[in-house]
């Protein structure tokens, strides 16, 4: 019966991680309505904004979407999903496998269209990812040619920056919560990494490659060897009670300079 019950439940995931739909309509960049109205998030991907409340829109955001659409809109596509099924939006969070068996968001990495981001536990196609965006870094394709994305100095950073950004900075002091692990960029910028994420992926005796630069993971638990280095962080800034927070749940969300 056991036996039974678990390759029910594995036949389950199986058949709703994949799952053939038809794009309705693209969003933008990273986001799409099906036929059944169900609203998809890509994972692994972030691409440039749209302008809300009268605010211009980022450059290539209109071509990023015009890309995705390209590729899903008013076709069938293949959505995988992996251990996180929805985000706090409740939009469905997947990966979308075109009918030539290639990766959606892995195309718009690699066309310079978007960023790659990781956001555990969805974390299956980061490699490949990463490989992709390196590709399109080096190549200096569309994001990574854009002088309005270079990392802005953490020092300079406003309320008015916050959303996705990348900020570069040298990590000047570092404290511990309960829950959360802090590193000061500057007096009122910092980045902060949840408990349960540095015990997982940050405290490891390993290296991994980011973006075609070097990023060290062998922290060996001591968060002191972060001091005096220079970082690029990339993620979304947030703002409360006159500081600036950009949570870094991954060390793929870092880019170390020295």
């Amino acid at each position: 019966m056991g036996a039974f019950l678990f390759s029910s439940l594995l036949a389950s995931t199986t058949s709703v991680a994949d799952e053939t739909v038809t794009v309705r309509h693209v969003l933008d960049g990273d986001s799409f309505i099906l036929a059944d109205g169900r609203q998809v998030r890509l994972i692994g991907v972030n691409a440039p904004e749209f302008g809300k409340d009268g605010a211009p829109d980022q450059p290539h955001a209109k071509t990023a979407r015009t890309r995705l659409a390209g590729l899903v809109e008013k076709k069938s596509v293949v959505l995988v999903l992996e251990q996180e099924h929805r985000d706090h939006y409740g939009r469905l969070l997947a990966r979308v496998r075109l009918p030539n068996g290639s990766d959606a968001g892995e195309r718009l990495l690699r066309e310079g269209l978007a960023w790659a981001i990781a956001i555990p536990p969805n974390l299956e196609k980061l490699a490949a990812n990463l490989a992709a965006e390196h590709e399109a870094r080096a190549a200096r394709r569309g994001v990574w040619n854009e002088p309005a994305y270079a990392p802005k100095p953490a020092e300079r950073l406003t309320a008015r920056d916050t959303g996705f950004q990348l900020i570069e900075g040298k990590i000047l002091r570092h404290g511990q919560g309960r829950h959360l692990m802090y590193f000061d960029l500057a007096p009122r910028v910092t980045l902060t990494v949840p408990r349960e994420d540095w015990k997982k992926y940050f405290d490891v005796q390993e290296s991994t490659n980011v973006a075609g630069d070097r990023m060290s993971g062998a922290t060996k638990g001591k968060p002191s060897e972060w001091v005096g280095r220079r970082v690029v962080a990339r993620g979304w800034l947030t703002e409360s009670k006159g500081r600036l927070h950009l949570r870094v749940p991954h060390p793929a969300m870092l880019t170390w300079r020295d």
